[in-house]
């Protein structure tokens, strides 16, 4: 297995990367000498492919102690309800006040997001274990400490900073992914080459199909490259005050807003797809950005088969969402621009009618 470590300030972790290593992850949990019980957060769907397995290599070392919960699958249940659900039995499962509690989360984004801050927040913060079944789980939400729940229709806005103590890899576990859910996973994929490496962008570029067929060396590489470029904005900027890690949210501002205004029809990644050209148009208009590379950008989105144009929801919904984004402060906006393949730049305060004329244009017309 791969080794990626994550440096922050109180504690670094590692990040484990290989394929058909979910066997593993009881010696590796049993290693973090964290006690033996587990309150395990899967949903139905994911459930039903790994928990069999996970749970066999947990027990073979001693996990006996084990609560399985299940959320069900979709942003929607990223929520409030959800949250105050599985409070409620980690309560339950403490039983004894003494009992040491180790996380795991087994699933997505919305798995990831949500037991993590269960962690975060218990008892003022207990320990968690990642193990994303998702790509975009994988190269995103799986790692970074950023976890929450959605209210209202307002994407993460309410939340925390708790690192895992783990995050397990397998990659094997995309076999079962639907390729619906894998090209949502690579619009982060191509934000990480826009943001920060135009050899991972041009890669991608290369290896669309082999991508899609889950060609292993492919896949290792993409993986790989995306974890040590956010492992290294989480390292210089962890509780994202200092700008470094803002680049992350290139395409998020515009695409959180699409995501809410559709509720949720759009996948995650499919969101940021839309975001990410939006702002792109903007970077033109303003003369930030040229033309070319902003199409070249697009193409790629295109070839992998995310949205680039807007469906099933109101301009008018959208900017509602787009105001709430929580890196706003007294009404001034805050977007990540692309200057360049690989590189980017924060702007604030940009004129509300280009940022509205922009998404306009994205709206898909009907013939």
């Amino acid at each position: 297995m791969k080794t990626i470590h994550v440096e922050t300030a109180n504690r670094g972790y590692d990040i484990l990367i290989g394929h058909n290593t979910l066997s593993k992850i009881g010696a590796e949990v049993k290693a973090l000498g964290l006690g033996k019980s587990i309150f395990l957060i899967t949903s139905p769907k994911i459930g039903g492919h790994y928990l069999e397995p996970l749970l066999k290599s947990l027990k073979a070392k001693g996990f006996t102690d084990i609560s399985v919960n299940k959320v069900p699958d979709g942003e929607k249940h990223k929520s409030m309800i959800s949250y105050n659900k599985l409070l409620r039995r980690i309560l339950a499962f403490s039983k004894d006040d003494n009992k040491r509690i180790l996380v795991l989360n087994l699933g997505g984004g919305v798995v990831g997001d949500l037991g993590g801050f269960v962690a975060a927040t218990y008892r003022r913060g207990i320990p968690y274990v990642q193990v994303p079944t998702t790509l975009l789980a994988f190269v995103d939400c799986g790692i970074g400490g950023k976890v929450g729940v959605n209210l209202n229709s307002t994407k993460n806005i309410i939340g925390a900073f708790h690192q895992p103590v783990l995050v397990h890899a397998d990659l094997s576990l995309l076999k079962t992914l639907h390729k619906r859910e894998l090209k949502s996973g690579l619009a982060e994929i191509v934000k990480y080459g826009v943001i920060n490496s135009y050899e991972l962008f041009e890669f991608i570029e290369e290896n669309v199909d082999n991508i899609f067929s889950l060609n292993r060396k492919v896949i290792d590489e993409i993986a790989t490259r995306s974890y040590t470029i956010k492992a290294g904005l989480v390292a210089d900027d962890e509780f994202d005050q200092k700008g470094i890690r803002a680049v992350l949210n290139y395409g998020h501002t515009v695409g959180h807003a699409v995501e809410a205004a559709s509720k949720y029809a759009y996948r995650h990644g499919e969101a940021v797809s839309i975001g990410i050209v939006c702002v792109n148009d903007i970077a033109v208009q303003q003369g930030w950005l040229d033309k070319n590379v902003a199409a070249r950008i697009e193409n790629l989105l295109i070839k992998v088969g995310l949205p680039v144009s807007i469906k099933n929801c109101s301009i008018k919904d959208i900017m509602k969402h787009f105001w709430s984004d929580k890196k706003f402060v007294n009404g001034i906006n805050r977007l990540i621009i692309a200057r360049d393949i690989g590189k980017t730049e924060i702007k604030e305060d940009i004129p509300v009618m280009v940022i509205e004329s922009a998404i306009k244009k994205r709206f898909l017309r009907k013939k």
